[in-house]
């Protein structure tokens, strides 16, 4: 593990000190190896440090909450946040808020009758829609010619993209669920573009190993192992080894 702003601290002796952790589930916590589901070797740090630490875990991900393939997710998180920082699940998934303004919704609906009229392979959450990087174009141009430019955000993730409210995204998810649960110190712990704005909103920024260039760019950690893996090394070093 390497401390990218700090100097090298590599076998896992990097010092850190947080009140709480968000991280991306796919390819961070979620390994695609295992289905997209959480490792037992994870899941076991994971409650350790929530148990012994008292470490607020948050998951924030672009996945509507009942496509998350791992059930036990909304267990170990103290808060998940889902449809890419728009809608925040606790008390393990019975309590929901969506975070976005009613407004959006009549937005929502026209843009899913446009896109529908135009052919565009997407699907449709509860808040945001999903569709795929080889369509950005078309995409764009039927936003613009909407003229909804400014009243919506793309964001991507690996092959996909998702179009949501403008100025909504993971971070800003992030820190409303995180004022809930008391606030304080924040890692953030991602692989992907739309993890960007996690790291804006955390006070230390990691990257898994199989993170894209750009997020590690932003890191102040690179995590030696990939994925769950990486996480994992995180843990071991808030736990002290």
């Amino acid at each position: 593990m390497k401390g990218v702003k700090n100097g090298d601290a590599g076998g896992g002796s990097l010092k850190i000190s947080v009140d709480a952790i968000v991280m991306d589930y796919d390819r961070t916590v979620a390994d695609e190896a295992l289905g997209f589901k959480i490792s037992d070797d994870a899941k076991r740090k994971l409650r350790n440090l929530r148990k012994l630490r008292r470490c607020k875990l948050i998951l924030a991900t672009g996945r509507r909450l009942y496509d998350i393939p791992d059930k036990e997710a909304v267990e170990i998180f103290h808060a998940v946040i889902t449809e890419n920082g728009t809608i925040c699940n606790t008390e393990k998934g019975r309590v929901r808020r969506i975070l976005v303004e009613d407004g959006w919704f009549d937005k929502k609906e026209r843009l899913n009758r446009l896109f529908l009229k135009g052919g565009l392979n997407f699907h449709s959450g509860e808040v945001i829609l999903a569709g795929y990087r080889e369509d950005l174009e078309r995409f764009k141009r039927m936003i613009h010619d909407a003229r909804m430019d400014q009243e919506v955000l793309i964001e991507f993730n690996k092959e996909g993209l998702m179009v949501l409210p403008a100025g909504w995204n993971k971070g800003r998810g992030t820190k409303i669920a995180l004022e809930a649960l008391g606030g304080g110190r924040l890692l953030a712990i991602g692989d992907d573009f739309n993890d960007l704005s996690l790291f804006e909103a955390a006070d230390i920024k990691v990257a898994v190993k199989n993170a894209v260039p750009e997020l590690k760019a932003k890191a102040d950690i690179v995590c030696d192992k990939e994925g769950g893996e990486g996480v994992i090394e995180i843990i071991t070093s808030l736990m002290g080894g």
